[in-house]
């Protein structure tokens, strides 16, 4: 089984918890719980991926239509906030999972009224993208065209540990020596960093979903829903701001 690059995902893997069937007790028997801890299910993981994603762009919509933008500086540290600490303590929390994407929906919504601003149409061509690109994947899974190995898994995550080093790296340029890197200066390094983003955040759908059907078949609770709908609320995040950016710079050109 490949393992996963997110936080969520993998941790999620690793859990005896979730990995034990629902409601089976110390010594094999039913648990007093197992009338409420029924084992997961295929209608569960869509219903609240749906509902954090559902809450994910309400959140956007109403940040956008309404100007808060005085929010995404709290949305800013709340949203990895959140993201950091269940990565360290994976837990199925459907408050964290709608409180994270109520805060990464106000910062997407900035994002798209900023980007917007500047070049009228790019947020609709952004959904539109990040949209086809998870169904893209989503039906890749499904028919088995892409399969998820060890070996490719580990060059997206490579690439995004990649990225995440030369980014800081130009964070710390920028702010402590006033230099830029050229890494989202909207040039062809720019292109291409953001195009590695948009592969890689791609990919990781698609080991998510591996992820969601080992949690099918081992008959977790169906509390760990929540869990994987952070996790892909987490990838579509990035997708969607990568997709932004990367159509921001083509815009210049």
């Amino acid at each position: 089984m490949a393992a996963t690059s997110n936080p969520a995902i993998r941790n999620l893997l690793t859990l005896d918890g979730a990995v034990s069937p629902a409601g089976a007790g110390p010594s094999g028997g039913a648990s007093p719980a197992a009338g409420r801890d029924r084992p997961i299910t295929l209608d569960d993981i869509a219903v609240k991926t749906l509902t954090v994603f559902g809450v994910l762009t309400a959140s956007a919509f109403l940040t956008a239509f309404w100007e808060l933008q005085f929010l995404a500086l709290p949305a800013l540290v709340i949203g990895p906030g959140i993201g950091i600490f269940l990565a360290v303590r994976p837990r199925p929390s459907a408050a964290l999972a709608l409180a994270f994407a109520v805060a990464q929906g106000v910062v997407l919504g900035e994002a798209t009224r900023f980007f917007d601003g500047l070049h009228p149409g790019i947020g609709t061509q952004a959904v539109v993208g990040t949209g086809c690109i998870f169904a893209g994947t989503l039906a890749a899974y499904g028919t088995r065209v892409v399969r998820v190995s060890a070996k490719v898994t580990r060059w997206a995550v490579g690439t995004a540990l990649g990225l995440l080093v030369l980014l800081l790296a130009n964070l710390v340029a920028s702010w402590v020596f006033g230099a830029d890197l050229g890494l989202r200066g909207g040039g062809i390094l720019a292109i291409v960093v953001s195009v590695a983003a948009i592969a890689a955040a791609s990919f990781f759908f698609l080991v998510e979903f591996e992820a969601a059907n080992r949690f099918l078949r081992s008959g977790a609770s169906h509390r760990w829903a929540w869990y994987v709908a952070f996790g892909l609320a987490m990838t579509l995040v990035w997708l969607y701001l990568e997709i932004l950016r990367l159509l921001s710079y083509l815009r210049w050109w």
